[in-house]
């Protein structure tokens, strides 16, 4: 043996990955087995699984349904509403306005406006870990407004296990097809839910239907490269979110059966308590026990309760500590999960909620309004001036300027609200904040808004009302070695200039 291989290192730790302990095959990890398998084959075989368990948890167990529903509400709120980039104000108002009006019939079912699609996305993209909008063009005259609806579809509505080799080159992957350079061209939905019944009457039964992909819209958080459909948020934890809730009944059933009053009769002789009861079938005496009851159980008797184990004090921590994990997992902070807030002090809560409020708005911006407002925008902005509803000049020669639109989130309510808007009122004025900026931070327009206060203000002027005056601070008290009579000398508030 050489002096080489004696000293080598790698041989003396005799493994293949001697650089990674990761990657080791020693006793710790001797069965940690990462299948190799890419996410694209994982969906195709346990996709509807982990969606089926994923919906059973969100309508059954409180945490995940709260999750779910906390996620919609951060993420969309009241609704994420465009703010187009044209600069002629009466044009931008024009199609803004048109837009307003169409949001009240976008939804192809009725049951919603344009906003409550957007949670409806929001929900099911965080539940199931996708969602599909079908565009669907309508005749003018179905509609008052632009002529098109957005219809929604589950997860399930695209079948999982449909993957083949077209005629035409294309091949078909979990149920959306691609071309030869892999860009999608369509979609294959079933006709009717596959886990609901076909509605009587219909002849087509369990089919597909291939819809182009430039009529739909796939919502979709993707965090590997080449994933063409979606896993479920409550993955991740789901085995823990059943764990537990398995573990919690199992707990209240414990309590239950402490706490009934359970006896066991010992000795022999006639037993007063069953003498006048009932007989069963194998001619065995029927007896029944009332809770708080006092028994006269007679002579040569003796009685023993049954005592269940308890489990003492270790419930609320493992509870705790398990919710802490199932949290994580979510992204949702404890105290939103739980609605716990007893756990921590308002800096760790506040630190907390900040950094959930950027992955929300991470989540927005990459995912709804890249996938969804945007796509819904630019589809509104082509069929109005398609179907003539509005003049756009240039339009055929260049469309772009008109697509490009701010999509503006719901404002997220203030954690400290005074010294919240101080520090925004420092940031304006130290100019590291413009107000179009903090004005859009809080879901609101600054063109819009600063119309609103012109009109509110000349309506208070016409009618003699000055609310300005009613909420300006108060002057601060004077001191004891000042006298009294300088307060007539004192300048006059803009409130009462304006009012002189």
């Amino acid at each position: 043996m050489s002096i080489f291989t004696t000293l080598n290192p790698f041989r003396l730790m005799g493994t293949a990955n001697p650089s990674f302990e990761g990657a080791g095959r020693g006793r710790r990890l001797r069965n940690f087995f990462a299948p190799r398998v890419h996410i694209n084959k994982a969906i195709e075989r346990a996709g509807p699984t982990l969606i089926a368990r994923a919906r059973w948890l969100y309508e059954n167990d409180g945490y995940c349904g709260n999750a779910v529903e906390q996620w919609a509400s951060d993420a969309v709120g009241d609704g994420i509403k465009p703010r187009p980039k044209i600069k002629d104000k009466k044009l931008k108002a024009a199609l803004v306005d048109l837009f307003w009006r169409w949001t009240e019939e976008a939804d192809a079912d009725g049951m919603t406006d344009y906003y409550g699609l957007q949670a409806k996305a929001a929900r099911e993209a965080y539940l199931a870990g996708e969602c599909f909008f079908r565009i669907r063009a309508r005749r003018p005259g179905d509609m008052h407004t632009v002529p098109f609806q957005l219809q929604f579809h589950d997860a399930e509505m695209l079948d999982h296990s449909y993957s083949e080799r077209l005629s035409n080159g294309n091949f078909v992957r979990a149920g959306i097809e691609f071309d030869a350079i892999g860009r999608r061209v369509a979609y294959h939905f079933w006709r009717w839910h596959p886990n609901d019944d076909v509605p009587m009457g219909a002849t087509n039964g369990r089919e597909r239907v291939r819809v182009p992909a430039e009529e739909v819209i796939h919502v979709i958080e993707s965090r590997q490269g080449s994933q063409v459909r979606g896993v479920p948020r409550v993955a991740r934890v789901l085995v823990k979110i059943f764990g537990l809730e398995m573990y919690d009944d199992a707990e209240l059933e414990r309590k239950k059966t402490a706490a009934l009053f359970t006896a066991f009769l010992i000795g022999r002789g006639e037993n007063p308590i069953t003498e006048d009861e009932d007989e069963d079938e194998d001619g065995n005496i029927v007896a029944g026990m009332e809770p708080g009851a006092t028994i006269d159980l007679g002579d040569d008797k003796d009685i023993k309760f049954a005592q269940p184990a308890d489990v003492g004090g270790s419930y609320e921590p493992f509870q705790y500590r398990n919710l802490l994990k199932i949290s994580a997992g979510l992204g949702i902070p404890y105290a939103y999960l739980t609605g716990d807030v007893t756990k921590g002090n308002f800096s760790n809560v506040r630190t907390d909620i900040i950094r959930y409020r950027r992955r929300v708005s991470q989540w927005q911006n990459h995912v709804l309004i890249f996938q969804l407002c945007r796509a819904v925008w630019v589809q509104f902005v082509e069929r109005a001036y398609m179907a003539g509803l509005i003049d756009l000049p240039g339009y055929d020669k260049d469309p772009t300027p008109y697509w490009a639109a701010e999509h503006l989130p719901p404002r997220q309510e203030w954690i400290d609200p005074a010294k919240d808007v101080k520090a925004e009122k420092e940031a304006m004025d130290a100019g590291l904040k413009s107000r179009t900026q903090a004005v859009a931070e809080r879901g609101y327009d600054r063109e819009a808004l600063d119309d609103e206060i012109a009109e509110e203000r000349a309506d208070e002027k016409a009618r003699g009302l000055d609310f300005r005056q009613a909420v300006a601070p108060a002057a601060p008290p004077a001191s004891a070695g000042e006298d009294q009579g300088e307060e007539e000398d004192a300048p006059e508030s803009d409130g009462e200039k304006d009012a002189a």
